[in-house]
């Protein structure tokens, strides 16, 4: 088959699926169709939630979330990434930056992670920083 029947036949196929996958069960899933996300990208952003989530229940990052072959694909510095303080707001959007190399609604990503059960506390963590931020 020839490239531009294989492009061809791959779009048709995520149309098909973006019809078949339930939007309220997993808006996270569909918002990486619709954006176009890598393999890589979602991977390492999930880990980095995870490095998230020990850092602000203030626990030793499991060594599962440490991937820093992964992370320095993104250029992602590992010194503030495993850092024993909190997140910052700023460290997430420079990482989602630098990670997915497009615009959009970082609210949106995060509430469609939550809706998904997808590290909710650092969602909630984040929206309430959001929050902060906006007024």
């Amino acid at each position: 088959m020839d490239v531009v029947k294989e492009v061809k036949l791959l779009k048709y196929q995520m149309s098909l699926m973006k019809h078949m996958i339930n939007v309220v069960e997993h808006p996270f899933f569909m918002f990486v169709i619709d954006h176009e996300f890598e393999e890589n990208q979602v991977k390492v952003f999930l880990k980095i939630l995870g490095v998230f989530s020990c850092r602000i229940k203030g626990e030793e990052i499991f060594e599962w979330y440490q991937n820093d072959q992964l992370f320095s694909q993104f250029n992602l510095p590992l010194d503030k990434l495993y850092a024993s303080e909190q997140p910052t707001l700023e460290e997430l959007k420079s990482g989602v930056a630098k990670i997915f190399y497009q615009e959009f609604e970082l609210e949106y990503l995060l509430y469609s992670l939550k809706k998904q059960c997808i590290q909710m506390e650092v969602c909630d963590f984040f929206l309430q920083r959001l929050k902060i931020d906006l007024k």
